[in-house]
């Protein structure tokens, strides 16, 4: 699966003058199969959107994403055998790339797509995730070039 990451999203929803926004939107519409994201990623959007959007807007946005942008929506795996620990695990998760200098949102988005075995990381702040994870990390450019 090719793990799009938030900024991607960001750009081609809220800021069509972006000079990237070509290639996001270019990137976006192209027939990638099996895209995702995690339920991170699009409350992460929902909130930078929040200064932007409508009520109405916001929840049209949260209904349809998956359905706009053809994705799958990845949540944390939840197979432990209580709610304590599963908590436990996922922020131990968390903490051990937290130690690599991540923010905590980076950290919990690149926990999820580690756990579901993401072949691709794609976001335009290669700085925030490369060399942080075994995923390669690209943008959308690259990925187009592929």
């Amino acid at each position: 699966m090719i793990f799009i990451d938030t900024d991607i999203f960001v750009i081609e929803k809220l800021f069509n003058n972006d000079k990237r926004y070509t290639v996001t939107n270019e990137f976006l519409n192209n027939d990638l199969k099996e895209k995702c994201t995690s339920i991170f990623n699009l409350f992460e959007l929902l909130g930078i959107a929040s200064f932007n959007l409508s009520k109405t807007d916001l929840k049209k946005l949260l209904k349809g994403f998956s359905e706009v942008y053809d994705i799958r929506i990845l949540f944390p795996v939840t197979s432990y055998e209580s709610t304590d620990a599963f908590v436990e695990q996922l922020f131990d998760n968390v903490f051990e790339k937290i130690i690599m200098k991540m923010s905590f949102s980076d950290a919990l988005i690149l926990s999820v797509a580690e756990e579901h075995s993401c072949s691709k990381f794609v976001t335009w702040n290669i700085k925030h995730f490369e060399g942080r994870t075994d995923i390669p990390v690209k943008t959308p450019e690259e990925m187009l070039t592929l």
